[in-house]
């Protein structure tokens, strides 16, 4: 028999809003819905589904599975909500949220269908994480009708699309009655439960309180809830999702679905609050941060309220009476954790890596929560279910907090996104901190924050000034899919006196979310300076990692309207030369190329690679055709004397012992890695004749663990010609282990990393076509290079640092970064960069590819 928690655990709905709140009402008469009952409230059969159109405001995220069983929101009217047919799943006795006493994920389902007999809640499922589990979104407000909706999305958009007459709208009275969207995201590390539960608790208060209070709020807000971003994480205990993602770094990338479906809701909204509940920290940690503080945020606007909503929230946590969830001040006073307020370094809200980090981008007031007591480890059941019990009582505190404080503040939040918005729209520089109170409580340095102009533009060249048309292609459609405005030339044009071709992509950096498309797109900068210590990455670039050409144009020019048109969708179409060729070539330049000569090989069709590093592709034209159209490649022309001496490449049967964020990025390229060890060896599990290279990264493959019979067999196969690529500190220790190549390498600082200008070596078939910058983690470099042993990329000898937080950096300047060479017969590539990080810098894929079919 399943294990099921109660229903009336997830009520105590005097926990949110006090005594008052407990009265609930009896559920709404489903016939007293209306047709609205029986399908999504007000839409029509023939209405567009929401989202058909990559690139339009709104757009639903992309979701593999099982899609939602009723039509998504209008693509007129993204912001109505829907109700979905919410499906039971089968129970899993294992769910690590039953020794909890939290609600299993098979419950979920059950609590949203009880949830749904109230004409103030619509439940959708807006996406599906990585082993299939569906994503809820759960929007509580007071029934409105199709014109009063269609009213409240033309305001909605209005904010985005021309802040200056919102803000003249807003002061003639028109936002009086229009409901400000606050958002709530749960569970994003999957062994941090507890936001889920006390939001289905915060729910059942929506959905049913009578308390005039609560009303008055479903009458201000549009409350949106993802129950839980990561379902697979909740049911295992895993604080990542089941590629091996903490999706709390991948917001800048979106590399997850889940990450992909959140992302689309936070676009569609665009909400004034945000935020994100974790666990754990003593005391309770509430943001706003210590810095540095993000560039390309207007944080003067944002601290104004951070602070104030912190210390609501901080009131609310303390109105618990709950003292495990506080600490004890020198005057006997309690309080929680808030770092701008009592610390100085350590919590930055720097990368927007972060979810509440890339919610500020949309204008939100985002902020992190930690919850106290960690309900982990040995622990006896009732301690376990006391901390739980805390922690989802202190998660509820801070949500109240926070609604109490929209909903008091409401008018002056709205004008504060839409002058967040505005100044993007007319190019005004940041401004300092000018709050009393922000100055008043910052300790050491937090006040600080870094002033800046913006670039005027950002160019995507096309033609021969375009390293690769698919990277770019890739490239635009990830901003629009971040709600950023681009546009199209139609005609040459000239900006900034640059003359550029038709088809070329501008990022006019005069809109609202500019400071989305400056983090995207500029390189960054180099804090190493600002804070000794940093809580994560400090750089991160679409516009220098990700493989496309991206120019800036700076000071105050004026752009070619009638040349460029607003671009809804794209990507890369592909193309083969006319007429009937004996060859055809494709030079290797994105993930996309990756992925069609891995597609080829998988089909096994024939192709070699010249000494430049282009695939030949026997001529069969209706074999790449059909591979230009599906990944959007180029295949050129190859004339005979081209295709002599070239070397055969053979479908690579890769074993890998490396994190889940290289194994996702390799089966990104249409690698398939196999996880290997030198214990699966050892007995006999694996065979070396199974594979052609390997891929190793950390220490699971210790070849001197081998024992005697699997090391003769590792030193045969390294004899007939294998293949090696180390990556890091472990792949050194690789080398080193098999008595490979001859060389010293020297660590940077552990927490240093960033962007850095790199010289390739044009002769190299690692990188002779690599970018000419790089990323470093914890980097690593080549101090002595041995005799046979070729330096295929090196750090620049002055200024190679970019961006980013790396102490002592000046040691590496001009050092080697990758190298190779042959040894035992093996072709041999280690890596002192991180061309797969978390699987962001995705114009250094190529150099990994061609490390192992080298």
């Amino acid at each position: 028999m399943a294990v099921r928690r109660p229903l009336i655990a997830l009520i105590a709905a005097a926990l949110l809003f006090g005594p008052a709140s407990a009265a609930v009402a009896a559920p709404p008469d489903p016939a007293e819905r209306g047709p609205a009952a029986a399908s999504p409230r007000g839409q029509s059969d023939t209405e567009m589904p929401f989202g058909v159109g990559p690139g339009q405001r709104g757009r639903s995220a992309d979701a593999p599975g099982r899609k939602p069983s009723q039509p998504a929101a209008t693509a007129k009217l993204p912001g109505k909500p829907r109700n979905d047919v919410i499906v039971d799943v089968p129970v899993e006795l294992t769910d690590a949220s039953i020794p909890l006493n939290l609600i299993p994920y098979h419950d979920i389902p059950a609590a949203l269908r009880n949830l749904q007999r109230s004409n103030r809640i619509s439940v959708e499922v807006i996406g599906q994480s990585v082993l299939g589990r569906d994503l809820h979104l759960v929007v509580a407000t007071a029934p409105m009708s199709d014109a009063q909706w269609k009213t409240w999305q033309q305001l909605s958009d209005l904010r985005i699309n021309d802040p200056h007459a919102a803000q003249a709208k807003l002061a003639a009275g028109a936002y009086a009655n229009w409901r400000t969207p606050l958002f709530v995201n749960n569970n994003i590390h999957g062994n941090e439960w507890e936001g889920t539960d006390a939001s289905l608790q915060i729910l059942q208060d929506l959905a049913f309180s009578t308390d005039p209070a609560i009303v008055d709020m479903l009458n201000k807000h549009v409350f949106a809830f993802v129950v839980t971003n990561n379902p697979d994480g909740r049911v295992a205990a895993t604080r990542a999702n089941a590629n091996g993602f903490d999706m709390n770094r991948d917001y800048i990338t979106a590399s997850q679905p889940e990450v992909r479906a959140v992302r689309a809701q936070l676009v569609r909204y665009s909400p004034l609050t945000m935020l994100d509940i974790h666990g754990y920290v003593n005391c309770t940690l509430i943001e706003p941060t210590t810095g540095p503080h993000g560039d390309n945020y207007e944080y003067d606007l944002y601290i104004k309220h951070a602070l104030r909503n912190a210390l609501s929230m901080e009131r609310a946590v303390l109105a618990t009476g709950e003292d495990r969830a506080s600490c004890v001040n020198s005057d006997g006073t309690r309080r929680n954790d808030i770092p701008f307020r009592d610390r100085t370094q350590g919590w930055d809200d720097w990368p927007p890596i972060f979810t509440p980090m890339y919610a500020m981008y949309h204008g939100a007031i985002g902020h992190t929560i930690e919850v106290p007591l960690n309900p982990r480890g040995n622990l006896t059941v009732a301690e376990r279910h006391e901390r739980t019990r805390i922690n989802t009582a202190v998660a509820a505190a801070t949500i109240r907090g926070n609604f109490e404080y929209a909903t008091q503040n409401r008018e002056e939040l709205l004008a504060n996104q839409l002058e967040w918005f505005r100044r993007g729209v007319d190019g005004e520089p940041t401004r300092p901190i000018d709050d009393p109170l922000a100055i008043s409580l910052a300790r050491g340095d937090n006040i600080k924050t870094h002033l800046q102009d913006f670039a005027r533009a950002y160019v995507i060249p096309a033609g021969k000034d375009q390293r690769s048309a698919t990277a770019a292609a890739r490239l635009v459609q990830f901003m629009l899919d971040n709600d950023l405005e681009v546009q199209r030339a139609s005609r040459p044009f000239k900006l900034g006196g640059t003359h550029y071709e038709a088809g070329t992509y501008v990022v006019d950096m005069r809109q609202a979310k500019r400071g989305l498309a400056s983090t995207l797109l500029g390189v960054g900068r180099d804090v190493t300076n600002d804070f000794n210590a940093m809580y994560d990455i400090s750089a991160w670039s679409h516009g220098h990692l990700w493989g496309a050409t991206v120019q800036q144009v700076d000071g105050n020019v004026k752009l070619d309207d009638k040349a460029l048109r607003p671009v809804t969708e794209t990507h890369a179409t592909g193309s083969v030369p006319p007429g009937k060729q004996s060859h055809y070539g494709l030079v290797v330049d994105s993930v996309a190329g990756i992925q069609a000569v891995n597609k080829l090989l998988n089909d096994g069709v024939r192709l070699s690679r010249t000494t430049d590093g282009t695939f030949v592709v026997p001529g069969d034209v209706s074999v790449v055709r059909q591979v230009a159209e599906a990944y959007g490649v180029e295949f050129i022309r190859m004339t005979p004397p081209q295709v002599r001496n070239t070397t055969g490449v053979s479908k690579t049967r890769l074993g890998v012992a490396a994190n889940g964020g290289e194994i996702f990025a390799l089966q990104q390229m249409g690698f398939q890695p196999i996880s290997v060890t030198h214990t699966a060896f050892n007995n006999g599990i694996l065979s070396f004749a199974d594979f052609d290279a390997f891929f190793v990264s950390t220490t699971a493959f210790n070849p001197l663990s081998l024992n005697a019979t699997q090391a003769a067999a590792f030193n045969q196969w390294l004899a007939d010609g294998g293949t090696i690529v180390g990556r890091g500190s472990s792949g050194k220790q690789f080398n080193d282990r098999a008595g490979l190549l001859d060389v010293t390498i020297a660590a940077g600082r552990s927490d240093a990393n960033g962007i850095v200008k790199v010289v390739n070596d044009p002769a190299s078939p690692i990188t002779a076509n690599a970018l000419p910058t790089a990323f470093v983690d914890a980097p690593q470099y080549f101090t002595r290079v041995g005799d046979g042993v070729r330096v295929d990329q090196r750090l620049a000898a002055e200024g190679f640092f970019l961006a980013g937080h790396w102490g002592g950096q000046e040691a590496a300047a001009g050092h080697a970064v990758v190298v190779s060479g042959v040894a035992k017969g093996a072709n041999v590539t280690l890596f002192g960069t991180e061309p797969l990080f978390r699987a962001h810098p995705e114009g250094l894929y190529p150099q990994v590819a061609a490390a192992l079919w080298w």
